[in-house]
């Protein structure tokens, strides 16, 4: 008999915003499928009874059934909740016998508050989309099923990922998801404004900062000659300042935890945090958050945008200007960069019966498969090595430019209490060039903060 969940569809049913958050992750044999965009597998259901089945799955990325109903081409799609959609779309049309159900789009910001809610109402989905450094707290608390065995039985090679996308979804030993992708913050530059301010190459390519004294130059030298705004991104929002902050730290050799204790509050972070301040203060508007910064770059008012990988494909095609997504620069001598991974997982649950977990573990082998269409239709780096080396994932747009990101990304650190400790010091580090927060005080605040969480 088919389960119901109604209490997770209220909870769920609501409409989202993509965002990333914020924030990443290949078979010995060719995916001839990834490389086409046909997005069909070898996903054939043979249950005992021969009804069809029907899980479920929860997932962010938002709301787009107005644009994606009917759809099964994922070429088609312009943005992260149409692939996926679309995706979802097309293995419910195969004839495999099972239907995969979505339990709304659900906004980012609420959907680990409300996944929590089916976990503690002991009525979990069958599948759910979840980040790299949210899996320590899951697993940690038993609440998520190992699938290395029974994916590899069914056609997932493991060996195929590359190492930060395998390391993400791995805890003691066992794989406990499906790496879907690596994302990391890029440049988003408007070439157009750079070259006006003539911070341009011979060959009209943008010319990067190489420290901060550099790049406070160009903020001045694009402020001259055009009177626009030089940087933009979240300040408030999402954790995007802090993961600007933890780059800019990782670039001077330091790091804000060491054997799994916090220490934001380093030399290290005091430069990070005093260089994004001056970008708040003297080149950018801390009043912007996600939705109006984004605005105002494809408006074409600003000339670098600080985002992730997950908008590069939606900007190469809206765009009006000459844009480019770029490498977020060097400024301190060592190669700094936020990553993070999104995974699909199984949460655990007792009631599911063989054919339902038959036909999760189906759908999860379904997306391993096209990992690449989902890379190819967003901006996020591809986490297997056999789709990284197709001429498709090569071909794709921007993707030279950001090569660095997808070979140094570096991965937030996976360990319990992770997610509190990240809210603690973003919202230090936000009350700085929001409110104006004694810089040295909220790194001590944030420090305290996160060790407390960490500690929990």
């Amino acid at each position: 008999m088919l389960k119901t969940k109604k209490q997770m569809v209220q909870l769920l049913a609501v409409g989202a915003v993509s965002a990333l958050i914020l924030s990443g992750c290949a078979a010995a044999e060719e995916d001839t499928s990834t490389d086409s965009g046909d997005t069909s597998s070898d996903s054939s259901g043979d249950t005992a009874s021969n009804e069809e089945v029907t899980i479920e799955l929860a997932r962010f990325f938002g709301d787009c059934d107005d644009t994606t109903e009917g759809v099964t081409d994922v070429n088609e799609a312009t943005t992260e909740c149409e692939v996926i959609q679309i995706l979802t779309n097309a293995f419910n049309a195969e004839d495999n016998g099972y239907t995969v159900e979505k339990l709304g789009g659900q906004a980012w910001g609420d959907y680990y508050t409300q996944l929590g809610t089916t976990f503690s109402g002991g009525n979990p989905p069958d599948v759910a989309v979840m980040h790299q450094h949210r899996l320590p707290d899951y697993v940690g608390r038993g609440l998520l099923t190992p699938v290395t065995a029974p994916l590899n039985a069914i056609g997932v090679d493991w060996s195929d990922y590359t190492a930060p996308a395998l390391g993400a979804a791995t805890y003691e030993g066992e794989q406990y998801g499906v790496p879907f992708d690596i994302h990391g913050s890029l440049w988003h530059v408007n070439v157009d404004i750079y070259e006006e301010a003539g911070l341009v190459d011979a060959a009209g390519e943008p010319i990067m900062p190489n420290s901060p004294d550099e790049l406070l130059e160009q903020c001045q030298a694009v402020q001259d000659a055009t009177g626009k705004q030089y940087f933009a991104h979240d300040w408030f929002e999402f954790g995007i300042g802090a993961r600007l902050f933890l780059g800019l730290v990782w670039q001077q050799g330091g790091d804000i935890t060491e054997d799994g204790v916090a220490n934001p509050d380093s030399p290290e972070g005091a430069e990070a945090l005093s260089l994004l301040n001056q970008l708040a203060n003297d080149c950018s508007n801390p009043e912007q958050g996600y939705t109006d910064s984004d605005a105002s770059f494809k408006a074409g008012d600003v000339a670098v945008l600080h985002n992730g990988t997950w908008i590069v494909d939606e900007y190469d095609r809206v765009s009006d200007f000459e844009y480019r997504a770029m490498d977020i620069p060097n400024l301190y001598g060592n190669f700094g960069s936020w990553g993070d991974s999104h995974m699909w997982v199984m949460p655990t649950d007792s009631s599911r019966s063989a054919a339902e977990e038959e036909a999760s573990l189906a759908f999860m082998a379904y997306l391993y498969e096209n990992v690449g269409n989902w890379a190819i239709g967003t901006g996020h780096i591809a986490p297997r090595e056999s789709i990284i080396e197709s001429a498709d994932y090569s071909n794709a747009v921007q993707r030279d430019n950001y090569a660095g990101t997808a070979a140094y990304a570096r991965m937030v650190p996976a360990v319990p209490g992770w997610a509190g400790a990240w809210d603690a010091l973003s919202e230090e580090l936000n009350a700085t060039w929001v409110a104006g927060k004694d810089q040295a005080q909220a790194l001590a605040d944030a420090e305290s903060r996160m060790n407390d969480a960490l500690a929990d």
